[in-house]
């Protein structure tokens, strides 16, 4: 199993580093270090020593996320289209409602946006004659 040197399960950071033991002598002061091991950090406590392997729910995780990775890429996009749609009605709906009370206070409001709410009448864009007042 190929894995990169850290990543994210659970909400636990493992990490693959090597550590210098400090003692005196010792081939680590001079190279890299003991290792690489990995580590675990939760964010609360500090790092726990994992081992050389990854605990199996952590390599299960990992394979997972590996094998579904088309399926994911797929499901984020459609999500995201999901998002995007409903961000740009709610935009549409935000505008719309802003024209509304806008009229209601008798501010202008842009003719396409009164068009495409079917009150084309208001602000002089009737059918009936020019500026005269019509029986909504």
């Amino acid at each position: 199993m190929n894995i990169k040197d850290q990543f994210k399960v659970d909400g636990v950071q493992y990490r693959l580093q090597y550590r210098k033991c400090g003692k005196p002598g010792c081939k680590c002061a001079t190279g890299k270090g003991h290792g690489p091991y990995w580590y675990s950090y939760d964010g609360n406590s500090a790092a726990r020593y994992v081992g050389s392997e990854l605990p199996d729910h952590v390599k299960k995780h990992v394979e997972l996320l590996k094998a579904s990775g088309a399926k994911l890429k797929a499901l984020k996009a459609e999500i995201r289209k999901r998002r995007d749609d409903h961000y740009t009605k709610y935009l549409q709906a935000s505008d719309e409602m802003r024209a509304v009370e806008s009229l209601e206070t008798g501010e202008h409001v842009d003719s396409q946006i009164l068009k495409s709410l079917g009150l084309a009448q208001f602000n002089g864009h009737h059918q009936g004659g020019k500026h005269a007042p019509k029986n909504l």
